[in-house]
């Protein structure tokens, strides 16, 4: 295929309330919009966004390797198919959020062009809805309550709590009330956000192990203590932390060693490596959870593909668009009754942006 002309320009989205990622606090999204051209018209659109606190780039960092990518394929003619990969084919190092960006906007592009190597995969894709879970921060007991109920009120079945306060009997006790109000079935997964050292890790999991929690993502932080608490905990362990490239990805999919891993797709790069790596995650039995970095409605909707593609029914971490003030175009996959509708005959959705 030829490229015609690359364009990108600058977003600044500001968020409803200031939200703490790690160590950053955010009131805003900032990142790229980037379109591809071919010589007929057809347009692909993707999003470059580095999130604060997580992401290893600057935006600085993204911009000059938009720039590269945008000299390197200009005028250039090449083929795609599912081993293109971005960095051997530019002949240099790239970071994920450009290679996230750029490859989103290429497959759409492509999907607009009818390409069988694409059409083909996308019409592979049998699930049409996808389940979303809500994110509910402890505060005071009551408080907190009122908000698992709102949830489960609007359509929600599987929670988030994000704990890991100093004294965890206070988190009990709210995970207790919440237990104990709400029906069964409601799915409760617990976040402590790496808060633990192995030890504390154990002891707080086996005070745990009888509220039917669905799983507890990164008790620690450290590898080798997820490895350890893995082969002993009464509840199964979620990995997010630990997975920051895409060969963490790999490694941990290969060994089979964890039920459920949380994907953030923005901070791992390559769309095309993800595609391959959710087929084999599927066919060895490992739940791929795909989680939002915070990315604006353009980005999450490669989300949505992705989650589209796992063969499992858990929620997966996609309900951030909440947070934003003012998007820039209407958001195709909203989120009802707890769930998202996805139809591989309507994506890419028709994003009316202009650059």
């Amino acid at each position: 295929m030829m490229i015609e002309e690359i364009k990108y320009k600058p977003f600044k989205v500001e968020l409803t309330k200031p939200f703490q990622i790690s160590t950053e606090k955010i009131s805003e999204r900032t990142g790229f919009y980037l379109t591809i051209r071919d010589c007929s018209g057809n347009l692909g659109l993707g999003e470059i966004s580095p999130l604060p606190g997580f992401s290893n780039e600057s935006l600085q960092e993204a911009e000059n390797d938009i720039n590269n990518l945008i000299n390197f394929f200009s005028e250039k003619e090449f083929e795609f198919n599912f081993t293109f990969n971005l960095e051997l084919l530019s002949g240099r190092k790239i970071v994920p959020s450009a290679i996230f960006g750029f490859e989103q906007a290429l497959i759409n592009l492509l999907l607009q062009q009818n390409n069988p190597v694409v059409t083909n995969f996308l019409s592979s894709i049998k699930k049409n809805l996808i389940e979303i879970n809500s994110i509910v921060d402890i505060s005071e007991p009551a408080e907190t309550l009122n908000k698992v109920n709102d949830a489960i009120n609007t359509g929600y079945r599987t929670i988030k709590l994000k704990i890991g306060r100093k004294n965890f009997d206070e988190d009990l006790t709210i995970i207790d009330s919440i237990r104990n109000n709400i029906p069964e079935e409601i799915q409760l997964r617990l976040d402590p956000n790496g808060a633990w050292d192995v030890d504390t890790a154990f002891i707080n999991l086996q005070k745990l192990s009888g509220y039917n929690i669905q799983y507890i993502e990164d008790p620690c932080t450290h590898p080798d203590c997820m490895l350890k608490l893995n082969s002993m905990s009464p509840i199964p362990i979620a990995l997010d932390l630990c997975v920051n490239t895409m060969e963490d990805l790999a490694t941990h999919i290969s060994s089979g060693k964890f039920k459920y891993i949380v994907v953030k797709p923005m901070l791992l790069g390559s769309i095309v490596k993800l595609i391959e790596l959710i087929k084999v995650a599927n066919s060895m039995h490992v739940n791929l959870i795909i989680s939002s970095a915070f990315e604006t409605v353009i980005g999450r909707s490669m989300l949505v593909l992705f989650a589209a593609m796992t063969n499992h029914h858990y929620a997966h971490g996609l309900a951030t668009a909440g947070y934003f003030r003012n998007e820039i175009t209407k958001d195709q996959y909203q989120i009802k009754n707890g769930s998202i509708n996805f139809d591989n005959n309507s994506f890419p959705p028709k994003f009316e942006i202009s650059l």
